[in-house]
């Protein structure tokens, strides 16, 4: 009895290992995203960078919660910039990195808005996958309550953009 209790012990540790290594496979296939973001010349004249940084962070947020692996350089982590790059350079960092895709976010201040941002997917070989544009509207509202406006909007948009091409969704 002992005997069939110690062997059924040890089928079910088996199974329960088989089972995890097909889950690792079957994520290990996926390649994450390398986000690259890029403050335009008006944000900078118009803007602080705590904006910038926060944006940032809160993009990384709504990726992160979409289950969306973001994949970070080893020697660079993500890029934050003020100085524009090519598409050609930046799938370049991104291969480099072991992503699947780039994400490139422009953060901007246009005259009439508070924040614009523009979310552009690539696939490594430079092909645009998609583009979308979210931005605070035209109002008397505050910054601050520009910035939530826009990022409510982001969510949104995104929602239905995740786990299609250029932003996988890794199962777990």
């Amino acid at each position: 009895m002992m005997r069939n209790g110690i062997l059924g012990t040890l089928l079910m540790v088996s199974f329960v290992f088989a089972q995890q290594k097909a889950v690792d496979t079957a994520t290990a296939g996926v390649k994450g995203v390398y986000l690259i973001l890029f403050r335009t010349p008006a944000h900078v004249r118009s803007s602080s960078p705590e904006v910038f940084h926060t944006a940032a962070a809160d993009v990384r947020k709504v990726l992160t919660d979409g289950k969306v692996p973001i994949v970070e350089d080893k020697e660079r982590g993500s890029i934050e910039n003020e100085s524009q790059m090519s598409v050609n350079s930046m799938t370049k960092l991104a291969s480099e990195a072991g992503a699947g895709s780039l994400l490139f976010v422009t953060v901007d201040r246009p005259t009439s808005k508070w924040i614009k941002l523009v979310l552009q997917a690539y696939d490594l070989d430079g092909k645009l996958l998609w583009e979308e544009a979210v931005d605070s509207g035209m109002s008397a509202m505050s910054g601050g309550a520009g910035y939530k406006k826009c990022f409510e909007k982001l969510k949104k948009q995104l929602s239905a953009r995740i786990g299609g091409p250029g932003l996988p969704v890794q199962m777990q």
